[in-house]
């Protein structure tokens, strides 16, 4: 009540003087308390902003470990992958293929009429001789001798041979006839 009557005495000008000192004064208090509450604060927090930067970066270093290992499997698959594919395309080689069996089968598919229906080829090759079987159905046995007669004179083929069991039956006679090509 003191302060409020001296307040009230002073003139108008002081009255500012004194509102304005006043309002810097609480503004310096504001300002500091502020500060303070920052400090504190981040004093408080900087153990946790440590320690959570020291767990991100072993979390990193982790993931850095573990892709590098990932990685250098996928690579070791890759090249596996990729020796692989290389042997099976080596296999594939034209240079390779010097046999040419779709010309023999189709020679082969040439000799045949209607009674004859073929269901298998079998090409087998050693050092430097190739054998071929071929498996099928004869509706009757004249189709079945006509078949290998024109295999023997067409001049293609060596050694034609067929065993007289595929003879044993008259109709539907399953045959297996073997040669080799000239």
């Amino acid at each position: 009540m003191i302060m409020q009557t001296m307040f009230q005495l002073l003139t108008v000008e002081e009255k500012r003087k004194v509102e304005r000192e006043y309002a810097i004064r609480r503004s310096v208090v504001m300002l500091c308390a502020f500060t303070s509450i920052l400090v504190v604060g981040m004093a408080g927090l900087f153990p946790s902003y440590v320690l959570s930067r020291i767990r991100y970066n072993e979390a990193l270093e982790r993931t850095k470990a573990v892709n590098s290992t990932q990685q250098r499997n996928d690579d070791l698959s890759l090249q596996i992958w990729l020796k692989e594919t290389n042997r099976k395309l080596q296999l594939l080689s034209p240079a390779l293929d010097t046999d040419r069996p779709l010309g023999l089968i189709n020679k082969v598919l040439d000799q045949r009429d209607v009674g004859i229906a073929i269901t298998g080829f079998s090409l087998i090759k050693t050092k430097d001789k190739i054998a071929v079987s071929i498996n099928g159905v004869a509706a009757n046995r004249q189709s079945l001798i006509a078949f290998e007669n024109r295999l023997r004179s067409s001049g293609d083929f060596a050694e034609v041979v067929s065993p007289i069991s595929n003879l044993a039956k008259d109709r539907d006679i399953d045959f297996q006839i073997k040669f080799s090509p000239i």
